[in-house]
């Protein structure tokens, strides 16, 4: 396994990682336009510090914020969508204080056809995706569970390479993706001294749509890497 392939994917101890979020000024608990791709810029914007780590530590006020790529996500629903945070903890029965892993989160939007949930929309096809849309998938290995992105730009197929969509994401991670803004920001943390930098950030990957349906049926962490089929599913936050 090459040094950095472990941060791919949220590791195992997501699982039961919580919060621990210095940001309680009732004033800035909301996103500033009251949406979760609003929220979502709003910390790649303003931050000054980040660093990919499976404890949530969040300074808003700072504009510190150091998450796991799950922990970026839930933080996010929780200050710009609460109806849509409160029907993810109610059912995935998450405890307080705790988040879902990728898996739970996937599952999640894999059922929201079937079993719409208050503050959500299901979206099944890489076509319709749109800023603002979470994707989750469950990928198991020694070390993993999985990962979870924000799209960031509206997907657009790749020329010549049936079902292969390329889309800007956010995510918090230790690996990047393809023209990644990771490699040149300051804010960016590195885990290890010269390593490199980690947090939340936005590159392009790619997204793989079921040559039948147009259904999400994996991912490629950046467009020219290789195709991994997996679960994966996305959702909508309509708050």
């Amino acid at each position: 396994m090459r040094p950095w392939s472990r941060f791919v994917c949220c590791i195992l101890v997501s699982l039961v990682g919580g919060w621990s979020v210095g940001e309680s000024r009732a004033a800035e608990l909301q996103s500033p336009d009251g949406s979760f791709f609003g929220e979502v810029s709003h910390e790649f914007k303003t931050m000054t510090a980040t660093r990919y780590q499976h404890k949530t530590e969040v300074d808003r006020a700072a504009g510190s914020y150091r998450y796991d790529c799950v922990g970026f996500v839930s933080y996010a629903l929780r200050q710009s969508a609460p109806q849509a945070w409160a029907s993810v903890v109610a059912a995935c029965s998450i405890r307080k204080g705790y988040f879902p892993s990728p898996p739970r989160y996937q599952t999640f939007f894999a059922s929201l056809a079937a079993k719409p949930q208050a503050g959500w929309q299901a979206v099944v096809k890489v076509s319709e995706l749109q800023p603002g849309d979470i994707v989750s998938w469950d990928h198991k290995t020694e070390t993993a569970v999985g990962h979870a992105v924000v799209i960031a730009g509206v997907p657009k197929p790749e020329e010549g390479a049936d079902g292969v969509w390329l889309v800007e994401v956010y995510d918090s991670t230790g690996a990047p993706h393809q023209d990644d803004s990771r490699a040149e920001d300051s804010r960016a943390e590195s885990i290890e001294p010269g390593g490199r930098r980690t947090g939340l950030g936005r590159g392009v990957m790619a997204l793989i749509a079921d040559p039948g349906t147009g259904a999400l049926s994996g991912y490629r962490w950046s467009p020219k890497a290789k195709t991994v089929v997996v679960p994966i599913a996305a959702g909508r936050p309509t708050a």
